[in-house]
């Protein structure tokens, strides 16, 4: 790349803020200025558009791909940009069209020049305007042409199907094993073969999956009819640093962590569903125990509000310390081996005590894992999910950013879920809790 072609892909915001659109960085004196995915989408998505109006619909395609979420998001997230923008009044930068959508404005941005130029025959005033056009039309080109091939690129890269294995092991052990690609399929085989047969594992259900550089095991004891005992199943999330550390864990630790059956003796609220997970971090497990209270809106909608537990060590109690809520959406799936799919629309996320709190009460924070995906409630971004395991009350669901969970339902209000048995009946791709009614 030119430097004149690096100069004509940044544009100035303001009086000192600097957009590369090669890079989609944001920059204010050099330093850099931290955007998330739909903050930094939807202020690329305005540059490369600009001087023209980029409709609210179309940026909440380009800031949120493949998810549905509110307007309430762009709102939230136009305003945040006015602010990183440093914005002195508002529409300075960003301007609303009432009902449309937004415009931004941008002027090109030319580097300090580094040293004199041998000096040359000034083109006469009245080809400057040109020059100025085609400066523009060259900017605008260009972040176009990176625009498309970005696109082009994202919708080649994402996967159709994912790829998995079903892997029976001696002592009625079933394993699982799930990727976004071949290369980390054939990797978890090979590291499958290492870790779990010198174990003295015997009738559990193992589920491994492998995204990017995080690690996701949901497994179950066996029962007698050969599926999960709801009382034993855990997921746990790990980074690749600490696969040495999950096996062990497994033999050792984790089997003697309390378990989604402490709901029924210790928490005495009737709730629609519970979940368990864990999160292995620095050697050290971290328990997310939620429950979650779920009111049915419609034919597969949902609205949902889920409170999350930590043990008080010293009294042997769990103890609510925050609660999050929105919204989610049940919708068939096409994308192998998956039985149906969600899409969850957060709303909302709050402690009910304060760090200084827990740590009077003994109660172990979150891990910065765990915090992570507590930030997708905090920013409201939405995520979807994938059902890969069911059985009679006990769903299995995978996403990129939980990992595996547990999804139990509980009591008489269970009854609210009768779409996650009805849908997709005999879709089974795993071969391991097809509706005995389907041949």
């Amino acid at each position: 790349m030119s430097d004149h072609q690096g100069t004509a892909l940044k544009v100035q915001l303001g009086k000192a803020i600097i957009f590369d659109c090669s890079t989609k960085r944001l920059t204010y004196k050099n330093r850099h200025i931290d955007l998330n995915r739909a903050e930094r989408e939807v202020l690329y998505a305005l540059i490369i558009n600009s001087p023209r109006m980029v409709s609210k619909p179309d940026l909440l395609a380009a800031g949120w791909v493949r998810k549905d979420v509110t307007k309430t998001s762009l709102f939230q997230t136009i305003r945040n940009l006015r602010i990183k923008l440093k914005e002195e009044e508002k529409g300075q930068i960003i301007e609303l069209i009432p009902k449309l959508g937004y415009i931004i404005k941008v002027t090109p941005y030319e580097e300090p020049e580094q040293a004199a130029e041998p000096e040359v025959k000034k083109a006469p005033e009245s080809q400057k305007p040109k020059r100025n056009k085609l400066r523009i039309a060259f900017f605008s080109a260009a972040c176009t042409l990176i625009l498309a091939s970005a696109a082009a690129v994202y919708f080649y890269l994402q996967p159709k199907d994912f790829f998995y294995e079903v892997a029976d092991k001696n002592n009625n052990n079933t394993i699982v094993l799930l990727a976004q690609n071949q290369k980390d399929l054939d990797f978890l085989l090979n590291r499958t073969e290492q870790h779990l047969s010198p174990k003295k594992f015997h009738d559990n259900l193992f589920f491994i999956a492998k995204t990017e550089n995080y690690y996701s095991i949901a497994f179950c004891e066996k029962n007698e009819q050969n599926v999960c005992d709801p009382n034993s199943a855990r997921a746990l999330r790990f980074s690749h640093l600490e696969l040495a550390s999950f096996w062990p864990l497994m033999t050792e630790e984790s089997l003697s962590i309390g378990c989604m059956s402490v709901f029924n003796d210790d928490i005495a609220i009737t709730s629609s569903a519970k979940s368990y997970n864990l999160y292995l971090e620095n050697g050290q497990v971290s328990p997310n125990l939620s429950q979650y209270f779920v009111h049915k809106k419609e034919q597969n909608y949902w609205n949902f509000t889920g409170i999350t537990y930590r043990m008080n060590q010293k009294q042997k109690q769990f103890v609510p310390i925050s609660f999050k809520g929105g919204e989610f959406r049940l919708k068939e799936t096409t994308i192998v081996p998956f039985l149906a799919m969600t899409t969850t629309k957060p709303e909302y996320f709050y402690w009910i005590k304060s760090k200084e709190e827990l740590k009077a009460m003994n109660i172990q924070l979150p891990s910065q894992m765990e915090t992570r995906f507590d930030n997708v409630y905090r920013q409201t971004i939405g995520y979807e999910s994938y059902m890969l395991y069911r059985q009679d009350g006990l769903y299995l669901w995978y996403s990129a950013e939980a990992g595996f969970y547990w999804f139990n339902k509980q009591g008489n209000e269970a009854s609210n879920f009768p779409e996650f048995d009805t849908i997709a009946p005999c879709k089974d791709f795993l071969h391991i809790s097809s509706n005995p009614q389907c041949k």
